[in-house]
This record gives structure tokens, sequence and C-alpha cells, in this order.
């Protein structure tokens, strides 16, 4: 991606896209910060409507994959693995955050803890990744319905969910 080839595209002078992003860098770091921050405001709004009830786990789990597939943020991630960028170690960061946001968002209880919370994430955004690349041909290829890995995504977060309500209600008896 060229400054020229992203003006051209959006019929603007170079100089224009020159004056607010300075380096083709600096805009990939743009564009990569904005589809990020799409992504992670979907999940905070998913585990919150969660945690209130107003969805299932096979709903945030829908929303999960659809995020990663549609705004081709998958796409993004990938293609900033394959070339070593630095702009990667930011999107690491801000996943990391990630666990302690939904944790501290005590509007409406929280469905995890916040020690659980970091392996449940990385439980469905690796299928979520994976299944935003290849997800679909590798499914057809073994045979699968393309709804295999979304489903038993959302059961074993079903079944980490049910699990630590379970401890809650032993805990308080």
């Amino acid at each position: 991606m060229t400054l020229q080839s992203v003006a051209s595209a959006l019929g603007m002078a170079h100089g224009s896209i020159t004056h607010h992003f300075g380096t083709a860098a600096n805009l990939q770091a743009a564009v990569a910060d904005a589809l990020v921050e799409a992504l992670l405001a979907e999940v905070r709004t998913g585990a919150s409507a969660l945690k209130n009830g107003a969805i299932d786990e096979r709903d945030l789990v829908d929303l999960v994959f659809d995020a990663f597939h549609d705004s081709g943020v998958g796409r993004l991630i990938a293609w900033l693995s394959a070339h070593q960028s630095p702009l990667l170690q930011a999107l690491f960061e801000r996943f990391g955050r990630l666990s302690n946001e939904i944790a501290s968002d005590r509007k409406n209880g929280s469905a995890f803890t916040k020690d659980v919370l970091p392996a449940i994430i990385e439980g469905v955004v690796m299928p979520a990744l994976s299944s935003s690349l290849i997800g679909a041909e590798l499914l057809q290829a073994l045979g699968l319905d393309p709804t295999f890995t979304r489903l038993r995504v959302a059961h074993d977060l079903s079944f980490h969910r049910e699990q630590r309500i379970g401890r809650d209600v032993l805990r308080r008896a």
C-alpha cells in the first residue's frame, strides 16, 4: 500500500494523504488502529451484553467471528504478522488490556473473573482469527458443517461460564 495508490483510490491529491499521515507506515498504523479498536469495541459490547443476559454465548461468538471476518481485521493481522510489523506489538498490548477492561466492568456483574478472562479471550479470538483466514475452506475440506467451529467455541465458552456460576453458588452456600 502506497500513499499514492491510496490517494488515487480516494480521488485525492497525494499531498493531502501525506499531510495527514506522513508515511505509508503511519497510514497502515492508523488503519490497523481503527480496525482493532472497532473489533475490541465489539468484544466489549458483546461481553457486557452477555453479562446482562441480553445475548448468550453463541451470540457473543458470532459477534466476534463476524467482526474478524467482516471488518478484514483478521486479514490485516495476518498481513502484519507475515511482514513482521512492529504494529503487532501494540495490537497484542490492546488485547492484553482487554481482560482488565472486561473484568472491571462491574455495571452488570462479571460473566468471568479476571484470572480466567485471558484464557477465555484466547479461546474465542484465536479460532475467530483462524476462521476469518481459512475457516470456511478448511471446514469444507474436512466435511464439517460451516458452523462447526463457532458451535464448538460457543460450547466451550458456555461450559466455562457454567462452571464459574456453579462455583459461585457453592461458595455462597
